[in-house]
């Protein structure tokens, strides 16, 4: 896993320096230089505005009693679209713009929730001690599958 994010880091690298040079040699040094300083300077500023916006749809869907994982998600890659803004290179300016794109964000956060959703579905959850948590009847004997049911209450451990 290292040697892979390695490999990542150092290709990227040499991928950024190329493209550097190449539009350097085309428009001069110093507007590719400006170039790189003005798309970190337009992307924290579009950053920070759609940062301001997620966090206020992930306050309103905690109001009306929802989890805001979407917005928890996409406020993730807003912090990797600015991380990637403000590094120097066009390409990650590239991918750092694309991140900031609102339908791709949350397409993406989409698929991140939905696989995370199926490995959780997966796992097997146990307690120490205990067994099975999915196998363990409530003390009233009823079970209730209805999706979106919630069964609120308060609960007290003894010990023996």
């Amino acid at each position: 896993m290292f040697l892979y994010v390695f490999l990542l880091f150092a290709g990227l690298s040499y991928a950024e320096i190329y493209v550097l040079i190449q539009v350097g040699s085309q428009m001069g040094a110093l507007s590719a230089i400006a170039l790189t300083i003005l798309t970190a300077l337009v992307g924290a500023s579009l950053v920070r505005s759609q940062g301001l916006q997620t966090a206020f749809q992930a306050r309103s869907a905690m109001e009306r009693g929802e989890t805001p994982a979407q917005q928890m998600i996409e406020g993730l890659m807003l912090i990797i679209a600015g991380a990637m803004l403000v590094m120097p290179g066009f390409i990650t300016d590239f991918f750092g713009l694309l991140i900031l794109l609102p339908p791709l964000r949350a397409l993406l956060a989409a698929r991140v929730l939905k696989s995370q959703a199926l490995k959780m579905q997966s796992m097997r959850f146990q307690t120490p001690g205990e067994g099975n948590v999915k196998d363990a009847n409530p003390p009233s004997g009823k079970v209730d599958n209805k999706p979106g049911s919630t069964i609120e209450g308060e609960f007290e451990r003894k010990d023996d």
